[in-house]
């Protein structure tokens, strides 16, 4: 019999899925904070002279760690060692903050280059650069995905940019805009997923592919009911690959676009 990693008690492993490492939640949840116990903390390194562009740096490093709701004047100047009021004087408020921050991570992007012509394959670019952005940096998202986003120099770029580079569709402003807002909110839905799901590990240290293996066990009896659901998208079904999942719904919504262009 497998014995549990944490307490060592026997486990029954179940007959289809991945095989359980811990007897129960609470020895997983034991577990996962002995792991995260043992890792050192990061700090910030202070940069020598605070300047805007520093400052915004290191609160990019301080959100890739923690996540939007992470970031706050008051942490971010304990962790450069400076007080609350010192970077009041060079930002007014978070808002301002998360503009400077977007604007610095936005410069990562990579803008198609000349050899790279028509509206297709320029969207497809940025819409790949997008999602990579959002892989590298999750809290972006929450950060630009709404209606009043933060806007500044990097953002109004982007965007004309990829506006000026799909006009060849051969659209009014209005719904050029309609189409660069359909692409990138397809990106930004679709990055929720794997923003999620990795939050989710990191608070549990369960991976999806598990949580799904023991919830199938769970609702053995309720999905009974759903004979399609049950026999097609058991538990080893469900690990999403969400690299190709965007891919496929990229490339359904271009070829709509297509059609109807």
């Amino acid at each position: 019999m497998d014995r549990c990693a944490q307490c060592g008690a026997g486990i029954d492993q179940p007959e289809r899925g991945r095989r359980r490492r811990y007897c129960s939640r609470s020895c997983q949840a034991r577990a996962y904070r002995a792991r995260s116990a043992a890792r050192p903390t990061e700090r910030i390194a202070r940069p020598r002279e605070l300047t805007p562009a520093r400052i915004a740096a290191a609160a990019v490093a301080l959100a890739d760690r923690t996540g939007f709701e992470g970031l706050t004047m008051r942490r971010l100047a304990t962790e450069l060692g400076i007080a609350t009021m010192g970077l009041y004087r060079h930002f007014p408020s978070r808002d301002a903050l998360v503009v400077a921050m977007t604007d610095a991570v936005l410069d990562e992007v990579r803008p198609p280059g000349p050899l790279l012509t028509g509206w297709r394959p320029r969207l497809e670019h940025e819409a790949r650069e997008e999602w990579a952005l959002y892989r590298r940096h999750p809290w972006v998202l929450p950060a630009i995905a709404r209606s009043r986003p933060p806007v500044g120099r990097g953002l109004l770029a982007s965007v004309d940019r990829i506006l000026s580079g799909i006009e060849d569709l051969g659209v009014g402003p209005e719904r050029l805009l309609s189409v660069y807002l359909a692409v990138s909110g397809l990106v930004q839905g679709l990055a929720l997923l794997p923003a999620a799901e990795a939050a989710a590990r990191a608070a549990t240290g369960e991976d999806l592919a598990e949580w799904w293996s023991r919830r199938g066990e769970a609702l053995a009896d309720l999905l009974a009911e759903f004979p399609f659901l049950a026999e097609r998208f058991g538990p080893e079904a469900m690990g999403l690959d969400f690299d190709a999942l965007f891919e496929f719904g990229l490339a359904t919504l271009l070829d709509g676009l297509e059609a109807r262009s």
